[in-house]
Parts: C-alpha cells; sequence; structure tokens
C-alpha cells in the first residue's frame, strides 16, 4: 500500500512530487495560522497533553515536508507522509478518549477537519493511487462520527453534511494530485520512448555508416589494388606486396587516425601527403588557420574523400590531346573546412552519375553525406573539366 523507497521516478515525476510535498508545507502553514485560535480554544474541553500532541503534531510535520521537499531522498518524504496520514487517522480515531468535557466550546467542529485535507494529499503522494480513496473514505467516516460523538445533542444532520462535505472536498483535491502525479508519468515513459527510439535510430545509423565506409574501403582500397595487379606487366613485385600490405592495414583499420582532434596545421600535411603521393604533378594550395581542430573520424572521411576524388581524376580527366591540370585547395572557415579538387579534364554529365562511377556515389558522396556536419557537392560537364567541394561544418554537426 505505503510506497517508501520502493518507486523509481523519472526526472519528470520526481520534479512534480517534490512541487507537491512544498505545496503541502505552504497549505499546513496557512491552516495552522488561521486555525490556531480554534484549536488553542478546544484544549480545554481535551486532555492537555494529549491535545498539544496532536495539534503540533498535525500542524508541523507537513510543514517539515515543505522545509525537506526539494533535497531530502524520496524515500524520507514518502515515510514521513505516509506516517503524518496515520498519525492523523490516530487522532481521529482518538479524538472521543481525549475529551474531558461533554462537548466542545461553541459546538463548533474539531479542529481536525481543518487539516483533513492536507493529510489527504500527503498520503496521495506517498501511497499508491487504489489505496487512496480508502484512506479519504475513511477520514470522511471519522470526521462525521467525530462531530456527532463530540456533541450528541446536535443530532445526525450535522455530522452527515460534515461527512458530505469533507468527503467532497478531499476527494476534489485528492484527484488533482493523482491526476498530477499520472500526467508526470505519462511525460516520463514518453521520454523514455524517445530516448530509446532515439538509441534505436542512432544504432541504425552507425550501422549505415559503418557499411557505407566498408563498401568506400572495398572500393578505394581493394579494388585499385587488384586494378593496379590486373596491370602488373610493369609493376615490381615488391610494390604489389607493399599495396597490398597497405590494404590489408587499412581494412584491419591500422592506419586510421587516433581517435582524438586533429590539429589543422597537422591534417593539411597529412592531405598534401596524400595528394601528393599520387602524382608530382598536381597543386595543392592551403589557406589555414592553424589554431583549430577537427574530429578524428571527420579527418579520416576528408582525406579518403579527398584522395579518391583525386584518384577519378587521375584516371579519367586527362584526354588523348593534352593531359589535364589539377588543383587541391583547403580554406578554413570559422567553425569548419573546405576542400576542392578541380581539374580541367574532359568532365562528365554530374546530374546523371553512372551507376559504375561506385568512386564518386561510394566514396565521396555517400561518405560525406553520413558524417554529422559534412556535405559534398560535384560541378562537372563534358569537356569543361570537374570540380569536387568537399566541407565539414562544425555548427551543423552540432545542429
Amino acid at each position: 500500500m505505503i510506497l517508501g523507497g520502493g518507486r523509481h521516478l523519472g526526472d519528470a515525476e520526481l520534479r512534480v512530487t517534490r512541487i507537491l510535498y512544498l505545496s503541502i508545507g505552504i497549505g499546513a502553514l496557512v491552516y495552522g495560522v488561521v486555525g490556531n485560535a480554534k484549536a488553542t480554544e478546544q484544549f480545554a474541553a481535551l486532555n492537555p497533553w494529549w491535545a498539544h500532541v496532536t495539534w503540533y503534531g498535525a500542524a508541523v510535520a507537513p510543514i517539515l515536508l515543505g522545509v525537506l521537499a526539494m533535497w531530502a531522498p524520496i524515500r524520507v518524504l514518502d515515510t514521513l507522509a505516509s506516517a503524518y496520514g496515520l498519525f492523523f487517522v490516530g487522532v481521529m480515531a482518538t479524538w472521543k478518549l481525549a475529551m474531558v468535557a461533554p462537548m466542545l466550546p461553541g459546538s463548533n467542529s474539531p479542529w481536525t477537519n481543518d487539516f483533513m485535507t492536507v493529510a489527504a494529499i500527503s498520503i496521495a503522494i506517498s501511497w499508491r493511487m487504489r489505496s487512496v480513496w480508502a484512506y479519504v473514505l475513511v477520514t470522511a467516516l471519522l470526521s462525521g462520527t467525530m462531530r456527532y460523538l463530540a456533541d450528541p445533542e446536535i443530532g445526525w444532520k450535522l455530522p452527515i453534511l460534515d461527512f458530505s462535505y469533507n468527503l467532497l472536498f478531499d476527494c476534489v483535491f485528492v484527484a488533482i494530485t493523482l491526476v498530477t502525479r499520472a500526467s508526470a508519468k505519462r511525460l516520463d515513459r514518453a521520454a523514455t520512448a524517445a530516448r530509446r527510439k532515439t538509441s534505436l535510430e542512432a544504432e541504425a545509423s552507425a550501422r549505415v555508416q559503418q557499411r557505407i565506409r566498408i563498401d568506400a574501403l572495398v572500393h578505394d582500397h581493394v579494388l585499385s589494388a587488384l586494378l593496379i595487379a590486373s596491370r602488373a606487366d610493369g609493376v615490381p613485385t615488391p610494390a604489389l606486396r607493399e599495396l597490398a600490405s597497405a590494404t590489408l592495414g587499412m581494412l584491419r583499420d591500422d592506419t586510421l587516425l587516433p581517435p582524438v582532434p586533429l590539429a589543422l596545421d597537422d591534417f593539411v600535411n597529412r592531405l598534401r601527403s596524400s595528394v601528393t603521393s599520387q602524382s608530382d604533378g598536381i597543386g595543392f594550395e592551403a589557406t589555414v588557420d592553424g589554431s583549430g581542430t577537427i574530429p578524428a573520424d571527420i579527418a579520416q572521411a576528408l582525406l579518403e574523400a579527398t584522395a579518391e576524388a583525386v584518384r577519378n581524376s587521375l584516371r579519367h580527366a586527362d584526354r588523348d590531346e593534352r593531359p589535364a591540370w589539377r588543383q587541391v585547395t583547403v580554406v578554413s572557415t570559422v567553425d569548419g573546412i573546405e576542400i576542392r579538387v578541380s581539374d580541367n579534364g574532359r568532365g562528365f554529365n554530374s546530374r546523371r552519375i553512372p551507376p559504375e562511377r561506385l568512386g564518386v556515389r561510394v566514396s565521396i558522396l555517400n561518405r560525406m553525406a553520413t558524417l554529422p556536419g559534412g556535405r559534398a557537392g560535384i560541378e562537372s560537364a563534358r569537356g569543361v573539366g570537374t570540380r569536387v567541394a568537399l566541407g565539414w561544418s562544425a555548427t551543423e554537426a552540432a545542429a
């Protein structure tokens, strides 16, 4: 019946529960100030020690809940609230035994009627929902019975009215409390479902990115090695072995960048080395602020995509009548980097990339599209050359 410390609260329900306990403290303070004169007047008709213990216990305990509401463990708050609710039932049940006069002064209702709602809300927060309504009904019945036993001469009409009023009043506030708790639980369930969905989407995205990366590696390195091996008439055997070893190392991730941000200067040096190692006739120009860094996975993708763009140019751009010139330009931006690979070779229709051009689709466009903040574009036309633009933005990645 009692929740105690056995329940696990989500973020929303935890905040709402603490606010409800705080409101109990504020409400008890108001009731205590307003009802103090009435309670003090009734002390003369009650056993002195019982009157003082019950009154100050009923008034101070919920105020203590309000004081502890925003920082005490929920287990402590629930236990205190539950104990307070049971204590209040005990006060009502022993009221007649504590009376030393035949009736209360002025035939007023017992002061417990003023605190019934505070006790009911305490139970509505700390108990399971189905048990709360039983508590409300029991305390309402006790309030009517107490009113009759405190002054039997008034008959049953007034006690029945007290019972009805207290039952209705407590039901309204308890219902509000329970609905508030239920709404907070629904919000937590929705947040949990959203986090799970996001996690599953991230996992699926990671699998897609891994597949694209593997496809790109296969195209960039395995197919390149097979192509050179198929034309091995003029290629020395040691060179083929070295190429095969480098390809295997790439597939084992031995040659990937370490998982730490890469300084822009270091990135540019790696990019220059990657470009110039493919051919001596490629121009390289860099305008970079050396104070920035690039995440390792972004740097690796840019290096691989740039290398593939250069390889494509070397394979397809040269014309029969003259070789093409090639230029790689690197420029740092406010929050990222831009890379352009240009040539004045044959070109192709960039609006209709042939299916066999896996280097363009997989190793450049798809690779950059799967990166947070990454982008890639290709401009080309037959006879006017090709321009590949690669970029990464930290702002877009964080969005």
